[in-house]
């Protein structure tokens, strides 16, 4: 999705989710210089931690995002339901607006939904791992709810607060993670005319300057697929859809504006305050 777009919907949905929980202040590490040029590796792999199906869009399968989901998400209320009248609910207009906008935002695909999974199952260790989780009704319909998460307003803020970051700071932040077997990080990349999602889980060095970043992609179920970030020139360079990637004349590029982290850490513990329920990713299979 073109990222101005992403950007419109996610402020239509913000107001009622801010009401929905608290949009406190978020605190995050600091980069540590000493991890650069540092090989690290998390131990994830694609081919198990992975979803074995890729990417899909939105009438792929016949799950969608309702009123159940949002409550799952934020729990009832008056401005949820009219009336405050949980079963049956009907939704509020408001609701009905953040039900609305999630329901287009995920056209485009669900890699934030498949990489926020990804990542909270291995940090938890749950089984069976990724790979092994059919496509049914319980499994999209989680990625479907993870996916909503970029509406959150501490997802935004924290985007906001990352927004001046150099490269070598990403780099650093993401391997101190990634060296204690953490993914607490997601990976956007963006182009003018959209965005995708990627899971970091190791980082290598073909030479001094360039941290190669081993990633999971959701596009790509099972392979290692990598993200190259020149550390001296602040730029990366990531085939989006080159079946070799270290050869691919349409890869994409960009400077330090066109790359964030997302915080899994953040999108947890926001859905906890609003009371979500979080076990439906260790009940899948």
């Amino acid at each position: 999705m073109n990222r101005s777009v992403m950007v419109a919907t996610v402020l239509a949905a913000s107001a009622l989710l801010t009401a929905c929980g608290d949009d406190g202040p978020i605190a995050e590490g600091q980069p540590d210089p000493a991890y650069i040029g540092r090989a690290v590796d998390s131990g994830f792999r694609p081919d198990t931690g992975g979803f074995s199906f890729a990417n899909f869009g939105h009438t792929t399968y016949s799950e969608r995002f309702d009123v159940t989901d949002l409550i799952a998400m934020v729990g009832p209320g008056p401005r949820i339901c009219l009336d405050g009248v949980a079963d049956p609910c009907v939704p509020t207009e408001e609701a009905a607006t953040v039900i609305d906008a999630v329901e287009s935002a995920r056209r485009a695909g669900h890699c934030e939904g498949m990489v926020v999974i990804a990542a909270v199952r291995h940090n938890w260790g749950l089984a069976p791992v990724t790979a092994q989780l059919p496509p049914n009704a319980l499994v999209i319909d989680v990625i479907i709810r993870a996916f909503s998460t970029i509406f959150l307003p501490e997802v935004r803020t924290l985007e906001r607060n990352w927004a001046s970051n150099s490269l070598a700071d990403d780099v650093a932040l993401l391997a101190e993670a990634l060296d204690a077997g953490r993914l607490d990080y997601g990976m956007g990349i963006y182009l003018p005319e959209g965005g995708h999602e990627v899971l970091p889980y190791a980082i290598e060095y073909p030479t001094p300057d360039v941290a190669r970043v081993l990633v999971y992609d959701p596009n790509w179920p099972l392979a290692q697929r990598h993200i190259d970030i020149d550390l001296t020139a602040d730029t990366w360079r990531f085939s989006f859809s080159g079946d070799d990637p270290s050869n691919d004349d349409r890869a994409w590029s960009g400077d330090a504006s066109m790359l964030d982290l997302n915080s899994i850490a953040v999108r947890v513990t926001a859905l906890e305050a609003r009371g979500a329920d979080l076990t439906p990713p260790a009940g899948l299979g």
